[in-house]
């Protein structure tokens, strides 16, 4: 009968220590200190894990991406926006900018838009602007001018301005 009493005083003893060893772990993870997060965009690395090791926090790398209005090496997006809170110890997640996106651009003055399109395509550029405007002395369809320049560094946009003809036929 012995053999008997044993086992439910060890299920019960091991029930008390679960109940108990729940309640000193939920008691410690709950006093941590909560802290804001801090605006880390347009900060350096080095800035920014500063800034997060005076409010107890630390930072991760999540990778980096092209941006255009973020200089190079620069935060441009943070995991946890600012404001909100989160226990102390966290470590918040960023991405850095590798600034815009650089390409030497060809000449398309005085091609055909198709042409300018064609062109710029095959370098991986995307006409994000065409302007349309009337032009006395260049016939319609013909590139008149560009956005960067011929062989300037350019960015995420490229403008083209295209004659539409002389609009009172002459």
């Amino acid at each position: 009968m012995t053999g008997f009493i044993k086992i439910p005083l060890y299920v019960i003893a091991v029930i008390v220590f679960g109940l108990i060893s729940g309640h000193v772990t939920f008691t410690l993870l709950s006093h941590s200190k909560t802290v804001t997060v801090p605006e880390l965009r347009g900060t350096s690395m080095v800035d920014a894990g500063s800034i997060l090791r005076k409010n107890g926090l630390y930072i991760r790398l999540e990778g980096e991406d092209f941006d255009s209005n973020i200089p190079q090496g620069s935060i441009m997006w943070q995991q946890i926006p600012a404001g909100g809170t989160v226990k102390e110890g966290r470590e918040i997640g960023v991405m850095i900018s590798k600034g815009p996106r650089i390409r030497y651009v060809p000449d398309v003055v005085g091609q055909t838009l198709e042409t300018a399109d064609q062109m710029l395509k095959e370098k991986g550029i995307r006409i994000t602007k065409t302007i349309f405007v009337s032009h006395s002395s260049i016939v319609s369809n013909i590139v008149i001018a560009q956005r960067p320049e011929p062989h300037e560094k350019g960015g995420d946009t490229f403008s083209l301005i295209v004659s539409i003809g002389n609009p009172e036929g002459q």
